[in-house]
């Protein structure tokens, strides 16, 4: 007769979700550093899961951060019997065998590890950091270029390949090396990091700062940098201060960068440009034009040309208040004006509006409102919002490091704008004693100009939009003299 309690632990098992649907609460606590949680974790998982060897192989792991030793090695023995030469088990005993100082038996493991799994990359590193421990560099040498040979895709070996060049304070050769490192894996962050700690070494302050810049805007900018130093004859240490234009570059290059990334992180990709404001008005026009009946004979037309341009402003103003104390980690690492943060949520956000205006312009066309010559005057009328926009972000970025409070009224605000800037009504509905008012909004301003050129067929009210392309430029002006005013002040206060 079969036991019955093997029987429910069977059915128990059974029943159980894989390991792999597991692991994490194991892993949760050895991400933490929380070594006796994670261990009695993985003893309740390794009685559940006696056939998983990573139960196993990370119980051993975290018995051996807590130093015992013993009871380490005693599962992985274990871990061996019930799964022989498994390269887990083998690469984390050689581990044991190192921080107990046992290098004999480390190498010993190691080379049973690359004589089963050549192309796993640990039996090739470990075994060289070994052999430099030991004093046999040569030797090192070898074994990392097997490594290298072995395993090319992994970053491993040849970030090992530039720290030997680095212990050995060989710079220029740590930096040639540390180049190959970016080629090869443009998002290992050490190939910046050490790279601007070797340039440093040598004398290079600015290539380390450019150093540290390329690890947030990419290997392709470093490239950039140092092919325009070449065609303009300069080393490439150049002056201390940049240019505008070098400043701008970098503005562009982010923005750029910023937009591939999120372009990249949705299945949908670039189509996201154009389906998130397409939503958003169909929404509006729902409520407003059908469930409201607000409007009439070319509603439509005159709802979308306020909201495509207001929700402009809107993501910009939202995407930028809060970009300086976003970027507090890289101001702290390199010397960069605090209008850099703000200015690229411009760019990125100017980018995507040009896809959803040309897609403007084709429905306003087969809603039967043709281009005429007027929509010349679009240009003009859309870089004034632009340098609105620049000029209200920036300032927004700028105030919110002080009064972070600040970063909780702009929703508000820019709620309150989208009803006060006329987009589901015409500015006749506006008695005439307030209309002065409605126009000092700036954005109501704007709105009003596009619908002349766009639904009105008409040119523009000049004299309106040049007093606010006046006020934008000053404010502009503004703008400049505050951040040169506080830029040595933004790296303190943003860590405040």
């Amino acid at each position: 007769m079969k036991d019955s309690s093997s029987t429910d632990e069977a059915s128990m098992t059974d029943s159980l979700p894989p390991l792999e649907n597991v692991v994490d609460w194991g892993m949760e606590a050895m991400q933490k550093r929380q070594w006796r949680v994670a261990i009695e974790r993985w003893n309740v998982l390794r009685r559940l899961y006696p056939n998983g060897v990573a139960v196993w192989v990370q119980s051993s792991i975290a018995h051996r951060q807590l130093k015992e030793y013993e009871e380490s090695e005693r599962l992985l023995r274990e871990a061996w019997e019930r799964f022989p030469l498994n390269a887990s088990v083998l690469a984390q005993w050689s581990e044991l065998d190192i921080d107990r100082d046992d290098l004999a038996s480390a190498l010993e493991r190691l080379k049973m590890l690359r004589d089963n799994f050549p192309g796993h990359v640990v039996g090739w590193a470990r075994a060289a950091d070994v052999l430099e421990r030991l004093g046999r560099h040569d030797e090192a040498v070898t074994m990392n270029r097997h490594a290298r040979e072995h395993c090319p895709d992994r970053p491993l070996p040849w970030v090992q390949y530039a720290e030997m060049a680095m212990k050995a304070r060989d710079w220029p050769t740590a930096l040639e090396r540390w180049a190959d490192v970016r080629s090869r894996f443009p998002d290992h962050a050490q190939g910046y990091i050490r790279a601007a700690e070797a340039a440093e070494a040598m004398g290079q302050v600015r290539y380390s700062r450019q150093l540290k810049l390329a690890q947030e805007y990419g290997n392709d900018w470093l490239e950039k940098e140092a092919n325009q130093a070449e065609d303009a004859g300069e080393v490439i240490n150049p002056p201390r201060r940049r240019t505008l234009r070098m400043f701008w570059d970098l503005v562009w290059t982010k923005a750029r960068l910023n937009l591939k990334s999120e372009a990249s992180q949705n299945h949908l990709r670039y189509l996201w440009w154009i389906l998130d404001p397409v939503l958003y008005m169909t929404v509006f026009y729902v409520v407003f034009g059908l469930l409201m009946e607000r409007g009439g004979e070319g509603f439509i037309a005159y709802l979308l040309t306020g909201l495509v341009p207001f929700q402009w402003f809107a993501k910009t103003v939202q995407h930028t208040s809060n970009s300086i104390v976003g970027g507090k980690g890289l101001m702290h690492k390199v010397r960069i004006s605090p209008l850099f943060f703000p200015l690229v949520g411009v760019v990125q956000n100017t980018g995507k509006q040009f896809l959803v205006f040309a897609m403007l312009g084709i429905f306003l066309t087969l809603y039967g409102l043709p281009p005429t010559i007027h929509w010349l005057a679009f240009i003009p009328v859309v870089l004034v919002q632009l340098l609105l926009m620049t000029v209200v972000s920036c300032l927004l970025a700028m105030l919110v490091p002080f009064v972070r409070d600040l970063i909780n009224l702009v929703p508000t605000g820019i709620q309150f704008l989208l009803f006060a800037s006329g987009i589901f009504y015409t500015t006749e509905r506006i008695p005439e004693e307030w209309r002065s008012l409605f126009f000092l909004n700036p954005m109501a301003n704007i709105l009003y100009q596009y619908r002349l050129v766009l639904v009105e067929n008409q040119w523009p009210d000049w004299s309106g939009l040049g007093w606010v392309a006046l006020g934008c430029g000053l404010g502009l002006l503004l703008v400049v003299f505050l951040y040169r005013r506080f830029e040595p002040i933004f790296p303190r206060v943003v860590i405040e």
